[in-house]
């Protein structure tokens, strides 16, 4: 039960974070361009390129990384005496 309700819950969570990045992106990038002197400007423009490539790459591997914990198949462990050799 509490398996669905995780892989229920991940993609609303998974929207949910790629979404709020969008937003501060967005708000961000707002503010760079309402800046009056070209140097801050180019150095906020800069810094919201920056800081989109780290969110939304972020979001993406983090979302990835969920998912494939929660949806792999359980793999059974290996004995201790090494790799299983082909059958003749």
């Amino acid at each position: 039960m509490l398996r669905k309700l995780i892989a229920l819950l991940i993609p609303l969570l998974s929207v949910a974070l790629t979404l709020a990045s969008v937003i501060l992106l967005l708000a961000m990038t707002d503010r760079a361009e309402l800046m009056d002197d070209p140097l801050r400007r180019s150095l906020a423009i800069f810094g919201t390129l920056l800081a989109g490539i780290l969110l939304l790459m972020g979001s993406v591997y983090l979302c990835t990384r969920v998912a494939v914990l929660l949806y792999a198949g359980r793999s059974t462990p290996q004995s201790s005496a090494g790799p299983a050799k082909p059958p003749r």
